[in-house]
């Protein structure tokens, strides 16, 4: 075991507050398996009147040449007394067995280490104090131990047997003592000190604070007790149970959010939010836990002798576990009553066909006239349409008829292994099964697209098809947000619009991309698993920007997203870019879809 003690010792005093008293701190350090082992240093300091009365017996005791002046050499004789003395001496556990060599020390060592002393005079009145290091080991057995008096004890004997003065009046004591054994220093008794420690799995750390009357008659009374082994007071053992209740602690609000998730019919489970109260009462308890672990004198300021066993946490831990599970049980549970029923169906009132007036056209797809500058479609069967209605159909609503087999294809769904048509026209991503409302292809997460066309239909459906899936999807569009949301059905999907217009919270600036635009982007794509963004407009950006900016943000967003396995689907229009900047741009991508 070693141990380090800082003490300072100062000249007797009479009476409280007059500044004539004997300071002591110190530094200590226990450690050792089989025994305990300590190193230390120490410094004293005398003050006041006691000042004096040291200073007086050193110079009867130590002035050999007798000329009222103390040199470095009688300096040292002193400190070697009073090393000598400490040979023996039981402090916190342990018999101090060797000390300072101050003959072996230099002159600038002494003066270092020393105050008040070299060089001065016998009538001098400023304080005293010396400096001082020892080691020693102890017995490794249960006992209790002196907080404060084996020290005062050790110093004040052992200045008194060099000089012949011994101070008894006002003394204070700060000690820290670091105790890193597999026994532990707990059960205080406490009656004119005070003390506070911190737990750790290697050993405690305590501080101990004395200030009063100090004499040989009266001995100062506080103790705490050493125990080889308790288990209840191992930190080890109680390190370890910690470590199993954070565990089980916080992992019950994810584990629970789980069941919650999948109690959501599957097109909701991406509406499905951890409740933040579940989350804040398993940190709150967490940190309970481990304050109730590392601060054992947590509750002193009601007695001195109030003390937090580690075993106490034995029974407090499993209350925190079973609290958390309850409770985070109950509030899912409550939120769980809101989850909306997949089988609840909107019945709507059949559309009844509207009768024709005379010399009027009726489309039988949408029921709306039929204007005469528009060019009309005419089924075998007699029916009438639009021409983009029946485009749109494909079969004749009347008769099922195929209205353009020239045209059309009829493809096999991956999904669901029934045929369907469709017009051959379509990208794969935008081509969705009649019967079950499959997509044909899927957006890969960590791949990035490059959608060419004059018009960004095929990107919209490419992104519209992504947030039919479970993963999160964001539109940025030049174009009014409730008419792509109306024209493409895309009710999952966030879209934000391209105008500094107006402070609304869905519009993004278009001509600051390192701004608002690379913001929401990263922040949703960091935020959200395997999403995906579309956007489209960047001939506009480039106009607001300039070309190397505009290529620079796709660069940053095409690296976010393959970061973090998500999709960026860009619309380009390559007939408003130089031959140029579309190769620069479709570099970037790890597929293109070229419509133009």
């Amino acid at each position: 075991m070693s141990v380090t003690l800082l003490l300072i010792a100062s000249a007797p005093a009479s009476s409280q507050g007059l500044g004539n008293e004997m300071a002591i701190e110190g530094r200590i350090l226990i450690s050792g398996l089989t025994s305990l082992d300590g190193s230390a240093t120490v410094t004293v300091t005398y003050s006041g009147d006691t000042a004096g009365y040291v200073r007086e017996a050193t110079f009867d005791m130590f002035d050999d040449s007798g000329d009222q002046w103390m040199g470095v050499e009688e300096v040292r004789s002193f400190l070697e007394a009073v090393c000598s003395q400490m040979l023996g001496k039981i402090v916190w556990g342990f018999s101090v067995d060797s000390t300072t060599n101050f003959s072996e020390k230099s002159n600038a060592y002494v003066l270092d280490h020393t105050s008040g002393l070299v060089d001065s005079e016998f009538s001098a009145t400023d304080p005293i104090s010396f400096t001082l290091s020892f080691e020693g080991s102890g017995s490794m057995s249960s006992r209790e131990v002196e907080a404060g008096e084996g020290l005062y004890e050790a110093l004040s004997v052992s200045v008194a047997a060099a000089t012949g003065y011994r101070h008894d009046g006002w003394c204070t004591i700060d000690l820290r003592v670091s105790a890193f054994v597999v026994g532990s220093f707990s059960s205080p008794h406490l009656e004119e000190g005070d003390m506070s420690a911190i737990r750790t799995p290697m050993g405690d750390i305590m501080w101990y604070s004395f200030s009063g009357d100090a004499n040989a008659l009266d001995p100062i009374s506080d103790k705490v007790t050493y125990r080889v082994f308790s288990i209840m007071d191992n930190q080890q053992i109680a390190f370890v149970a910690l470590l199993i209740c954070l565990l089980l602690i916080l992992r019950t609000p994810s584990r629970d959010f789980d069941k919650f998730e999948k109690l959501h019919p599957k097109k909701f489970r991406k509406y499905a939010k951890p409740l933040i109260v579940v989350w804040v009462s398993a940190i709150a308890l967490a940190a309970v836990c481990v304050v109730l672990y590392v601060l054992p004198f947590l509750f002193a300021f009601s007695s001195p002798n109030t003390y937090i066993f580690a075993g106490y946490l034995y029974v407090v831990l499993p209350l925190a576990v079973i609290a958390e599970h309850f409770f985070s049980k109950i509030m899912y549970g409550r939120a769980a009553l809101n989850i909306p029923d997949e089988s609840s169906i909107e019945i709507k009132q059949a559309m009844l066909e509207p009768e024709a007036k005379e010399g009027e056209w009726l489309c039988k797809s949408c029921y709306m006239p039929i204007e005469e500058t528009l060019d009309i479609f005419q089924c075998s069967c007699g029916a009438t349409m639009h021409v983009k209605c029946a485009e749109r159909a494909q079969t004749c609503p009347m008769c099922g008829a195929v209205l353009f087999p020239q045209l059309t294809r009829s493809i096999e769904c991956k999904a669901c292994g029934e045929s369907f048509l469709y017009s051959g026209n379509e990208d794969g991503y935008s081509i969705q099964c009649t019967k079950c409302g499959a997509f044909q292809e899927q957006v890969v997460p960590g791949k990035n697209y490059l959608i060419v066309d004059e018009d960004p239909h095929n990107a919209f459906t490419m992104i519209r098809a992504l947030g039919k899936t479970d993963r999160q999807a964001m539109c940025l569009t030049t174009q009014f947000p409730g008419k792509v949301r109306s024209d493409f059905d895309m009710e999952s999907v966030e879209i934000k619009w391209f105008s500094d217009s107006t402070t609304d919270i869905d519009n993004v600036n278009p001509k600051d991309l390192d701004g608002d635009p690379m913001e929401i982007v990263s922040t949703f794509l960091m935020t959200t698993k395997g999403a995906g963004v579309m956007i489209e407009g960047v001939d506009t950006l480039i106009e607001f920007n300039g070309f190397e900016k505009v290529l620079n943000f796709i660069k940053k967003i095409n690296d976010l997203a393959s970061t973090h396995r998500s999709t960026i689907i860009l619309s380009v229009d390559k007939k408003k870019l130089t031959e140029s900047q579309f190769k620069a741009i479709s570099e970037q991508f790890d597929e293109t879809h070229d419509f133009q």
